[in-house]
């Protein structure tokens, strides 16, 4: 009883799932290759979570920026939240106030159930710095670490141009990833950007394929 006792949680699901969401984010700022090893130790565990932001979080306390390893110029704050009615005939609601001298991407945790209108994808597009929308729940779990995802490699420009000329191909005729799919969204790929894939496991040794995001 007591081994079943201690697998118990007494703290709230809403905490649970902001430290999980959080983590998440964490990692994959990491392999956009973001420098978070100071914020990822400040909350390695559920309870250092649960100590510095307790059992209700308020979302604006959990906001942070982080800078490039390779260019600390290009920063990146999480943590604001974006309502789903951000813009309302024509004026600017909710705190979506840009903070340009610090940052060129903010990630923004969506909890609304729909998506965003057309009006405002298209606010966000024309604003003067990147914004991407990503909803609270698919920050819970992070896909890159499910058992049976293989190994994804960004390549640089040089990389890329290499490839196709080594196979003599053209952009258009490698295969496609879409720019919605779930990978691409996680490392923050954009058009035109090749990815090499590597598959292994106990029925092929490796296998690689390369898809650019359209």
């Amino acid at each position: 009883m007591d081994c079943i006792a201690s697998l118990i949680d007494n703290g709230s699901v809403e905490s649970s799932r902001y430290f999980l969401s959080r983590r998440t984010v964490l990692e994959m700022l990491a392999d956009r290759g973001y420098d978070v090893v100071q914020h990822a130790n400040l909350i390695s565990s559920l309870s250092d979570f649960r100590s510095r932001f307790g059992q209700q979080p308020n979302h604006e306390a959990l906001g942070f920026c982080v800078s490039h390893l390779s260019n600390p110029s290009n920063t990146v704050r999480p943590g604001r939240v974006c309502r789903n009615r951000c813009y309302k005939n024509g004026n600017r609601h909710g705190n979506m106030q840009p903070d340009c001298r610090q940052r060129k991407l903010e990630i923004a945790h969506n909890h609304v159930q729909s998506k965003l209108t057309s009006f405002a994808q298209k606010k966000l597009m024309n604003l003067p710095y990147k914004v991407e929308i990503i909803r609270f729940e698919d920050l819970l779990i992070n896909i890159t670490k499910h058992v049976l995802q293989p190994k994804y490699e960004i390549l640089t420009d040089e990389e890329k141009k290499a490839l196709l000329t080594k196979h003599s191909l053209e952009e258009k005729q490698l295969p496609c990833m879409l720019k919605t799919d779930g990978i691409a969204r996680y490392y923050g790929l954009e058009k035109g950007q090749v990815v090499r894939i590597t598959h292994s496991g106990p029925v092929v040794d490796s296998h690689v394929t390369y898809r650019c995001v359209a």
